[in-house]
């Protein structure tokens, strides 16, 4: 199974600017320790009512690791166990979180190291 080098988080809900700052500081927290450095972080609004978020991670992480990392950032508990059974039964494109084309992503963090960015950058997040 290829390794996940981008995390999805799916949130239900909208939040102030600094709380997206606190939750920065709270996933390389939480990424840290698994041996994972968080080079990117960007932000697009849901098709609903929430908001997704695309961690750009080093080194990729192997499924399980990665589902795990994304619930301990807080992604859809549904969604978790739902990748977690894709996992189990071997899919390679398990990590599945639905955009419209031509989604516009907003950067909310970039690590140092990883060179210059746009305020905000158009990207498709497929494999």
């Amino acid at each position: 199974m290829n390794k996940e080098s981008v995390l999805k988080i799916d949130k239900d809900c909208q939040v102030p600017a600094q709380w997206l700052q606190d939750y920065v500081s709270a996933a390389k927290a939480i990424c840290n320790p698994h041996g994972v450095r968080i080079l990117s972080i960007q932000k697009t609004n849901s098709r609903k009512k929430g908001m997704h978020l695309y961690i750009s991670i080093q080194p990729p992480a192997e499924a399980m690791l990665a589902d795990r990392l994304q619930w301990l950032l807080g992604d859809d508990c549904r969604r978790v166990d739902f990748n977690r059974a894709r996992i189990r039964a071997g899919l390679e494109e398990w990590n599945k979180l639905f955009e419209l084309p031509d989604r516009r992503f907003r950067t909310i963090y970039r690590h140092p190291s990883s060179g210059p960015g746009t305020k905000r950058d158009k990207i498709r997040h497929g494999r």
